[in-house]
This record gives structure tokens, C-alpha cells and sequence, in this order.
């Protein structure tokens, strides 16, 4: 698990190997560091992201979590959990 603090945000990125076949899963949380409550703190509840898509290295699923908690941030969007 990896967690980045960047400005205001917090971003929680980690990814998950598959016994199955060996490729890897994203996932991305993000929150507010400034938020007066930790309800107001969720940007983007902690999901798997793309999850369709399997990773050839932890490396790139990460990379791929950072994208979509860094495209949650700029949207501004609360998004559900899937």
C-alpha cells in the first residue's frame, strides 16, 4: 500500500496480485486532510478501479490507481463504491 500526500489530499494507492493468473488489480482511496469531519474527508472511497483491467507489474497498477484518485481530485466528484 502506498499513501501520498499531495496538497490537501490524501491519496491511498495499493494493488493486489491474482493467484489465478498473476496480473494485478488497482485500487485508490482519497481524502481530505482538511475536512472537519471524516465523513466530509471521503473524495473517493477506497475501490478497485478499472476493474476490468489486470496490471503485467504492481508498478503499473499503481500508476493507474494514482490516475484515477488524481482525476477524483481535479473532478471534484464523490464517487460510490463499486
Amino acid at each position: 500500500m502506498h499513501i501520498e500526500t499531495l496538497g490537501r489530499y490524501q491519496l491511498v494507492l495499493s494493488a493486489m496480485q491474482s493467484i489465478q493468473n498473476g496480473g494485478w488489480t488497482a485500487y485508490a482511496a482519497v481524502r481530505s486532510v482538511t475536512a472537519p469531519s471524516a465523513e466530509d474527508a471521503e473524495i473517493l472511497p477506497y475501490q478497485r478501479v478499472e476493474s476490468d483491467t489486470l496490471y503485467a507489474s504492481e508498478a503499473a497498477a499503481i500508476e493507474s490507481a494514482r490516475s484515477v484518485a488524481l482525476q477524483a481530485i481535479a473532478s471534484g466528484a464523490r464517487t460510490k463504491a463499486s
